[in-house]
């Protein structure tokens, strides 16, 4: 069993690496406000989509279909769908696990950052961390079979009332119709433009009346709901507003859906009831707490037998840092909690199954072959092996320690604190009892790390796949770690691990993929290209070259990419500790850049408080951001004063010619950085072409 304190003390080299991969893109821009509201009250739908990024830091990114791009930021996941960004709902509740309740489901997320996205066709996992103040901590993962229709959530119900239905159209009080004449036809339905509601209930009334508006779905049935009917509102303004009038809904034209278990309508007299829907635009999810082991899980199933393992029984330091889907399979690897995978063809998702890995010493296990295990229990247990997590020095093993994960068809590459292991699935089916047959999958194991097998280091933070010319290529990101001599870049092998050479030595590697004969490479130095793995080329930090549009991405540091390869020109999105950036071609000629986004019509400073030391830090400078309402001119002017009102900086920018953020990087006219204070920042700008430029003022505080 491992306890919370004594693991955590013992990382070493791992903990600080994990808690700085974990923490960047959580905590990074704090000051950036949080946006969360169901969009209800108003309208005819309920979304569970905010608009815009709700954080700058994006670490995940992976396309799906002909237009979605999904983010994982430091604060929920988001959503490009073409033309806008959108952040998903999220919760501080409980939420229900599929583990406690297989039929359990969720239109919300939980509070925390996605450190991990997987997607496959229209299946799409997400994993959540957050910490406990102390700790990294992993807050579970999300599973969504449908996430592609994400708008194609059933209408939800908020009001319901009993009536009966008036075929003959005769406004019976408390009667439901369509008027003019619009009556059943056999194997046609309904038809009709008009809705007619009648009711002596004033509340009744007044509440429709109140209620209803344009989009709202209205849904009537019967008792036994062998007859459903339903269509969209079209306009909110053709009701009845006297005491005695009925209430006119009008139809959205085409949108009439009805169906009933005869070809019959609605009887004249029949009690049905009008349910006022609202459309609703979201994703089922399937929660899974975070994956742990109970106490006495020492001895678990896998392949031919069983394996002894350390039980791993708290979320600490046990984050899902990512993950991939191949066939029935979804494998996470998660720091403290190992490699694990979970059967997507069982509709209850059960319990994530463990997967042992070599042990730090071994360069290959085998979990299919008899000889691999003994019967010393009365079971056929893998021989001289233990499943643990701790640091060697403790007993444990590097390797156990799961960070990146890739798999396809029969294989899945794994990287560890130790290296790389690419292992072989192996199915057979054992007959369990008379005429009961199981398949089990077990993996024959192949384990390498420097400097063995010539990786350039042994923390393997990233994988990726290429194929070209009929070639496969597997990219890994890696990080020095204990061993003397490792340094930090990129290994490959073009023969499946047999041989392994390395590139871009001594650059921080976060993510590589590649599109064609191409490979890109996301660094804390900025996005990298290559034709060959040998020669590489790096991009300038995005600029948005609209005229007027005043965005930077203001960081070197990459942290992820994606090929938007859908349309006839490949396009690249980069994820970074200042946002996103979308480049209209695979060369970075020109950028469309997303970032968090108060308020569109406010005046103020991000972050704020602002460490030149510390925040975008682009060039070897770090800057703060000003943000603007509409500027209407050509000419913006900034001074900015200290507290004894002092001016410490002034620049003017030509917008004719300028380009970039309204930035500052915390000098003062001496080129120093200014001292620690409040600082008072004045803009002066026309914020129409109908008026003069005028002052706009707001604060900042600089923390060094």
């Amino acid at each position: 069993m491992i306890t919370v304190r004594p693991f955590y003390m013992r990382l070493s080299l791992n903990r600080s690496i994990a808690i700085l991969c974990l923490g960047v893109w959580l905590f990074g821009q704090s000051a950036i406000p949080q946006r969360f509201a169901l969009k209800s009250m108003d309208g005819g739908e309920i979304s569970y989509f905010e608009e815009g990024f709700s954080s700058n830091v994006v670490a995940e990114i992976r396309t799906m279909g002909d237009s979605l791009t999904w983010f994982g930021t430091g604060r929920g996941l988001s959503l490009h769908d073409g033309h806008f960004v959108y952040t998903y709902q999220t919760t501080s509740d409980s939420l229900i696990s599929v583990i406690d309740d297989p039929s359990a489901k969720t239109y919300k997320l939980p509070l925390g950052g996605v450190s991990a996205i997987a997607a496959e066709n229209d299946t799409m996992v997400i994993a959540l961390a957050g910490d406990d103040s102390d700790t990294p901590m992993g807050l579970g993962i999300a599973v969504a079979m449908n996430a592609e229709s994400w708008y194609d959530i059933p209408p939800q119900v908020i009001l319901e009332f009993d009536f009966s239905w008036d075929s003959l159209g005769v406004n019976n009080p408390e009667g439901l119709y369509f008027a003019f004449d619009s009556e059943y036809t056999p194997g046609v339905g309904y038809s009709g433009d008009f809705m007619v509601v009648s009711t002596t209930d004033q509340n009744v009334k007044t509440t429709l009346l109140d209620s209803i508006r344009t989009g709202n779905v209205i849904e009537i049935e019967n008792v036994d709901a062998s007859k459903s009917l339903t269509f969209i509102v079209e306009s909110d303004t053709s009701y009845g507003t006297e005491t005695e009038d009925p209430i006119w809904i009008s139809i959205q034209s085409g949108s009439i859906k009805y169906t009933s278990s005869e070809d019959i309508g609605f009887n004249d007299g029949e009690t049905v009831t009008l349910g006022l829907a609202k459309i609703t635009k979201a994703i089922e999810w399937k929660y899974l707490s975070q994956p742990v082991d109970r106490p006495e899980d020492t001895i678990v199933p896998f392949g031919e037998g069983y394996f002894r393992q350390l039980p791993v029984t708290v979320p600490q330091a046990n984050v899902t840092y990512d993950a991939s889907i191949s066939g029935k399979f979804l494998w996470i690897a998660s720091w403290a909690g190992g490699l694990r995978r979970f059967d997507l063809s069982s509709n209850s998702l059960r319990k994530a199954e463990n997967v042992p890995m070599p042990m730090d010493h071994q360069a290959v296990l085998s979990t299919c072959q008899d000889t691999a295990f003994v019967d010393t229990t009365g079971e056929p247990i893998l021989k001289d092996y233990l499943l643990n997590p701790r640091d060697p020095e403790d007993g444990g093993n590097h390797n156990h320690k799961a960070f990146s994960v890739l798999a396809f068809g029969d294989t899945v590459w794994v990287g560890t604190a130790n290296g790389i292991n690419r292992g072989l699935l192996v199915e057979e089916i054992v007959e369990i009892d008379s005429n009961q047959y199981e398949i089990l999958s077990c993996i024959e194991w192949e384990h390498y790390k420097y400097p063995n097998n010539g990786l350039s280091g042994n923390f393997v933070v990233g994988l990726a796949k290429q194929i070209w010319n009929g070639q496969r290529t597997i990219w890994a990101a890696t990080v020095n770690a204990s061993e003397p001599g490792e340094v930090r870049g990129l290994s490959y092998t073009r023969d499946d691990g047999v041989t392994w050479r390395t590139a871009l030595l001594g650059e921080r590697v976060y993510n590589i993929v590649s599109l064609d004969s191409l490979i890109f490479a996301a660094t804390s130095s900025g996005l990298w290209k290559s034709l060959d793995g040998e020669n590489w080329a790096i991009f300038d930090p995005p600029i948005d070259h609209t005229f007027l549009t005043q965005k930077q991405i203001l960081t070197n540091t990459v942290y992820t990419l994606a090929i938007e390869d859908r349309d006839t020109i490949p396009r690249v999105w980069i994820g970074t500790l200042d946002g996103a950036a979308l480049s209209a071609d695979i060369h970075g000629s020109s950028w469309e850049i997303y970032q968090a986004n108060h308020d569109p019509k406010e005046i103020y400073a991000y972050p704020n408080p602002f460490s030149p030391l510390s925040h975008n830090r682009l060039n070897s400078d770090g800057f703060v951001r000003f943000h603007t309402d509409q500027i209407a001119n050509t000419l913006v002017v900034l001074n900015i004063f200290n507290f004894a009102m002092e001016k410490v900086h002034h620049q003017e920018y030509d917008l004719n010619t300028y380009q970039g953020a309204l930035k500052w990087d915390g000098r003062g006219s001496s080129g120093e950085h200014v001292a620690n204070g409040v600082y008072f920042i004045r803009l002066n700008y026309s914020t129409s072409v109908n008026k003069a430029p005028a002052d706009m003022w707001t604060k900042l505080i600089v923390v060094k």
